[in-house]
């Protein structure tokens, strides 16, 4: 299967989706709120990219309002729904999102953010073992937060 027929067959599913009166979606944050519109234009715009685009390009491409971190947000949730209707779209932090019809490109970007949360896990851990393990700054102010109010001499 090409990946013309293949980005046509996830665009007709989204229409579909579109079509059972879903008007807005939420991503698991609640914010930012995406439409269906949005989310079937990004997906116009990504098949008929020749190459990467990033999230700033693509903000700009669907007319999304806001600050840039507010944009990128946005084009992320647009991203996420995508990808969870069964778009397969990879993304890297320099060349930005793109959609692919290759098994092996889409199996090595889900393998990549696996190991990024593997990792993200373990420093959390690690940091969270400090606290605890005798030789950190937990330890240093005796695990307890300490209050106090300053005062001024009256005199």
């Amino acid at each position: 299967m090409g990946a013309a027929s293949v980005a046509e067959n996830r665009s007709v599913h989204l229409r579909n989706q579109l079509s059972t009166g879903k008007t807005s979606l939420r991503n698991k944050m609640s914010e930012p709120k995406i439409t269906t519109q949005e989310a079937a234009e990004c997906l116009r715009v990504l098949q008929a990219a020749a190459e990467p685009i990033v999230a700033a390009d693509l903000a700009a491409r669907l007319y999304l309002c806001g600050s840039r971190e507010t944009q990128r947000r946005h084009v992320r949730a647009i991203i996420e729904y995508l990808r969870n209707a069964g778009n397969w779209i990879v993304a890297t932090n320099s060349e930005g999102y793109s959609l692919t019809a290759d098994p092996g490109a889409w199996r090595n970007y889900q393998q990549r953010r696996q190991n990024n949360a593997k990792h993200t896990l373990a420093v959390t851990h690690r940091r969270k073992r400090m606290l605890t393990d005798g030789k950190s700054q937990g330890v240093l102010f005796e695990q307890r937060i300490r209050c106090g109010v300053a005062t001024r001499g009256t005199g």
